[in-house]
């Protein structure tokens, strides 16, 4: 029997991002057969190269900073870093395509017809200030500001520490839980923020109601990693962006076996890790619309998205008729009923076919295109791609 090849997994704190991370490493050495690997709880240089003496060949390090890529660059072994804050060289890492992210943010919270963005995180960290950036740039090219909470920075002394450390010691402790409060009640309201992941905007929710201010009336909040026991313990819950962490684990695996193997070498490749979709909660429960009648439609649709909808009822249920909630409707939303109906589907369609193996036939009716012909239709105008084609590029593989 052909010995196996043995790859280190070492990480000093298991989260539902390195488990979905985990999940897509497993999934590739189901496909390839020739790997071991060996869960490891310890990070330091020291752990490492006594690793590479049992027969590690490559490994997966949780590995935040510059200082630490150097010396897993010492080791002698392929190593790819997750959970990074800084940039790390020619190390290969997994990280979330930032750009990506906050087009997603921004499209989704315009479509709730918001004018006034801000944004919370921390600017040490690389994927945080990442998704600043490009938060601001694509909000700036619609002609929208965003206000931006100011951090005091921390120096990064050590690899452990965990990044909500160093959030912690400015928001949360001293007189920072005071500046956020200030901050919070002095924007412009209501106001849409994104928070850079689902820890910071939890603790945005929890801040909001000390400073007397209504989620998601006031403010709307939106967070990314879709963690659910984060986003489900919120009040309101908290709305995030889903992350493809087992398709990034997957390309993870791949591009190790690849460098193992001699075909490619450590370059500082970024595995992206690409957003799917807005899992909608109660923290942005909202439209910042002051129209009774079309947010009372708006909310039909997407409560209702599931099924079916015809214009008729949409109208009966704003106790309107149709010819008049259209009008009302296009000059506020500046889109069609219709054209509202088939996003909500197009919506509940594409999660639905990069999260389960459902065929297409049973995606259209649960998703309330019904028809096939429908949803292929939709999507080909909307993404350029059939369903099946989309399902391929955002599943796993």
């Amino acid at each position: 029997m052909k010995e196996k090849i043995k790859i280190a997994f070492a990480h000093n704190n298991i989260n539902p991002n390195t488990e979905g991370i985990m999940a897509g490493i497993s999934e590739y050495i189901r496909d390839n057969g020739d790997w071991q690997l060996i869960v490891w709880p310890d990070i330091s240089q020291k752990s490492l190269t006594f690793l590479k003496r049992r027969g590690c060949k490559g490994a997966f390090v949780s590995t935040q900073t510059a200082t630490k890529a150097k010396e897993l660059l010492q080791i002698g072994i392929p190593v790819i870093a997750v959970s990074t804050l800084q940039t790390l060289m020619n190390l290969p890492y997994v990280s979330a395509n930032s750009e990506q992210v906050a087009q997603m943010a921004c499209e989704y919270l315009m479509k709730k017809k918001f004018v006034n963005f801000a944004f919370f995180g921390i600017t040490q960290a690389k994927w945080s200030a990442d998704r600043l950036e490009y938060f601001t740039s694509y909000l700036a090219k619609m002609g929208y500001n965003v206000d931006v909470f100011k951090e005091k920075q921390v120096p990064i002394t050590s690899d452990i520490i965990p990044f909500t450390r160093l959030w912690g010691v400015n928001t949360a402790f001293n007189t920072g839980q005071q500046e956020l409060i200030k901050w919070l009640k002095q924007l412009p309201k209501p106001v849409a923020i994104l928070a850079s992941c689902d820890i910071f905007a939890c603790h945005l929710i929890n801040v909001a109601k000390e400073a007397g201010l209504n989620v998601p009336d006031e403010i709307a909040i939106l967070g990314v990693n879709n963690d659910h026991a984060i986003c489900n313990i919120c009040d309101p819950p908290l709305s995030s962006i889903a992350l493809n962490f087992k398709k990034a684990g997957y390309s993870a695996a791949k591009l190790l076996d690849r460098i193992i193997s001699g075909k490619e070498t450590m370059e500082g490749q970024c595995i992206e890790i690409q957003p799917t979709h807005v899992e909608s909660r109660g923290s942005t429960d909202v439209f910042a619309i002051d129209n009774l009648d079309i947010v009372k439609a708006l909310r039909y649709i997407r409560q209702n998205s599931n099924n079916p909808l015809q214009v008729n009822e949409i109208a009966n249920h704003a106790c309107m008729s149709k010819r008049s909630l259209q009008l009302k409707f296009h000059k506020i939303v500046g889109r069609s009923i219709h054209d509202e109906i088939i996003q909500a589907h197009f919506e509940n369609a594409k999660v639905l076919l990069v999260e389960t193996n459902l065929p297409v036939d049973e995606i259209a009716i649960r998703s309330g295109f019904h028809y096939t012909s429908n949803m292929r239709r939709a999507f080909k105008q909307i993404t350029g791609m059939l369903p099946q084609k989309y399902r391929q590029q955002h599943q796993l593989r």
